[in-house]
């Protein structure tokens, strides 16, 4: 029977080492490619330029797509979900800007323009002065008349004055409850997204 077991553990082991590692590829194959990756993360505060944001450095311009209530956050209040002044969009100094405002917000109405950082925001805007000419949708006080859901507007207007502002909906209530973002024209050329 010591045979018998021997012999059997024997033809096991022999088996083992013939067949190597089943999960190893044989010492002749070439090397495998090493599994794809996703590209890492951008790092918070990092410039970037995301699909939305298209920058012609050549031309002179950029062009924005910027998506109100794209998230449920802050009750739908929000550029890009958004909302508090988070998040920066930069742009250079002398550039015409060309912003399409999209609503994805199911229920509301919004605007969007250019003005100076308050703190805090009034309920309501009595009179809107955008910063630069042309940069602010139409009927941005109106719930009713502003860009309305499933609806776009495109402002087009140059940056001609460094410095920093907002994008802010002027809608009621909207920008005192968060609804603004940053807004930078830079003096040295950068351009992009900071999250």
């Amino acid at each position: 029977m010591r045979i018998k077991t021997l012999t059997v553990a024997l033809f096991v082991g022999l088996g083992l080492v013939a067949c190597g590692d089943a999960d190893a590829p044989p010492a002749d194959a070439p090397d495998a490619p090493a599994p794809a990756t996703e590209e890492p993360a951008v790092a918070p505060g990092e410039l970037h330029t995301p699909d939305w944001f298209v920058v012609d450095h050549d031309a002179g311009t950029v062009q924005i797509d910027l998506v109100a209530g794209s998230t449920s956050a802050n009750n739908y209040w929000n550029f890009h979900g958004l909302a508090g002044g988070a998040g920066e969009i930069v742009v250079p100094l002398g550039y015409e800007v060309s912003l399409t405002l999209i609503n994805q917000d199911p229920n509301m109405g919004h605007s969007v323009g250019v003005g100076e950082i308050q703190s805090p925001w009034p309920n309501s805007f009595a009179q809107v002065e955008p910063v630069f000419a042309g940069a602010v949708t139409s009927n941005p006080t109106s719930m009713t008349e502003s860009t309305l859901p499933g609806e776009s507007e495109t402002i087009t207007f140059v940056v001609d004055q460094a410095g920093e502002f907002g994008l802010i909906c002027y809608v009621v209530g909207h920008a005192a409850s968060g609804m603004w973002m940053p807004f930078t024209v830079s003096e040295d050329g950068e351009a992009g997204f900071r999250s």
